[in-house]
């Protein structure tokens, strides 16, 4: 603190505000002696300097819960539970994790860690839990085929469209489905007048290409955020998804073309002391 003050003289006037984004933290000193405003952006979440920020998130999330519920388990206050509550759920896969704990920076080790905490917080005796514990493990367990079925199979609207929304990058795009000729609107305007480039367009007729169904649907798409070819690629994830409402028998064919499931790649975050993602300054002995 001594050299602090020596440095920048007396500090008053400390302040934090919070960004519209809701993200970051600004701290502001003023020197007063010197008459200089001094800004430092602190990040609000303390993960974001981590090596995964998604996974260390939920870990982080888990690991607090384990804290304030403190609830003994089955086995400790002595009830036996039956063959139905003995079995412990089963957890998503490595590879379903994956879309949400960080993609390629997820390793083994971060997913065994979660397995681990997900089996304390199941351990805890079903008479002493609570929705909050309840709530965060179901996002967690694996779907199995009987309770797919049960799920509520998406309709036709009213005037005979399908709606879907697909997203990539930090693009989102709403998608209508119609049975029509063909005609492609994005945003209001011609196909391609909103794509200039050849290989966005393509990107959105792909779906229609795998299943021949070109120009036998029209398409109603608004997308926002994003870049042109984000953008492109949200409106195909839509289209395909679309399309399973019309006819579900065509999963296996959109899931083998790579359209049915989220691109979850985005760009790599650039590092403190890095001038990119990986680039590193050169390094000079003296």
């Amino acid at each position: 603190m001594m050299l602090l003050k020596g440095r920048l003289g007396r500090l008053v006037n400390f302040g934090t505000r919070t960004f519209s984004s809701g993200v970051l933290l600004r701290e502001e000193y003023r020197n007063v002696s010197r008459g200089v405003r001094l800004t430092r952006i602190v990040p609000k979440s303390l993960t974001f300097y981590s090596a995964n920020p998604p996974h260390e998130e939920k870990i982080a999330k888990l690991e607090s819960l384990l804290r304030r519920y403190n609830l003994p388990t089955s086995e400790k206050i002595g009830i036996k539970t039956d063959s139905v509550g003995s079995i412990r759920p089963s957890w998503i896969s490595f590879s379903d994790y994956a879309l949400i704990g960080g993609g390629t920076r997820l390793k083994p080790r971060h997913y065994e860690h979660l397995v681990q905490l997900l089996n304390k917080l199941s351990s805890i005796d079903p008479q002493l839990t609570n929705t909050e514990i309840k709530n965060e493990l179901s996002r967690y367990v694996r779907k199995t085929s009987a309770q797919a079925q049960q799920q509520k199979r998406q309709e036709l609207d009213e005037f005979g469209r399908s709606v879907a929304v697909g997203k990539r990058k930090a693009a989102t795009a709403k998608v209508y489905l119609v049975r029509g000729n063909g005609d492609i609107l994005v945003n209001g305007r011609q196909l391609n007048d909103y794509f200039v480039k050849m290989k966005d367009r393509d990107s959105i007729a792909y779906p229609l290409k795998v299943v021949d169904s070109l120009g036998k649907y029209n398409v109603f798409a608004t997308t926002s955020g994003g870049g042109p070819t984000g953008q492109a690629e949200a409106i195909m994830h839509a289209i395909a998804k679309a399309l399973l409402v019309f006819n579900p028998l065509l999963k296996s064919r959109l899931r083998k073309a790579g359209v049915i499931t989220r691109d979850y790649r985005h760009v790599e975050r650039k590092k403190p002391g890095k001038k990119k993602a990986r680039k590193m300054p050169a390094w000079v002995k003296r």
